[in-house]
């Protein structure tokens, strides 16, 4: 599957956990119009990055954060303290994670052809 393929799953599920972890005390909650920002989060991975520990940005509105795959702890960025609190579970939980951990992995292989000279073609 395609890196875009698994972001647009991830924010699509993460925008469901975070309307069910915040509405979970108060399911009237759920029908205000607050709740229709989530539904727009987006979610910004950088394979190509050079910093040894591997971030995601999680933007909601004109608001965004970034998290520390390997810990889950907020990187940077300005989101709502209960907001951070549920992408964090959300990050924790070994599916989503494993999943970013892969679109890491999948950019950095670089799949090399072998290379046969001509006359050696028959002993493969």
């Amino acid at each position: 599957m395609d890196a875009k393929k698994v972001v647009d799953k991830l924010e699509h599920d993460l925008a469901h956990f975070m309307i069910k972890e915040l509405c979970k005390n108060d399911p009237e909650k759920r029908s205000k119009p607050e709740m229709y920002k989530y539904k727009g989060l987006s979610i910004n991975v950088d394979p190509d990055s050079k910093e040894q520990e591997k971030t995601v940005s999680v933007r909601i509105g004109s608001l965004e954060a970034e998290f520390k795959i390997d810990s889950c702890e907020k990187n940077s960025g300005g989101l709502s303290p209960e907001e951070e609190h549920v992408i964090k579970l959300w990050l924790g939980q070994s599916d989503n994670n494993g999943n970013l951990r892969l679109i890491f992995n999948k950019e950095k292989k670089i799949i090399k052809p072998k290379i046969i000279p001509f006359d050696l073609e028959h002993i493969n």
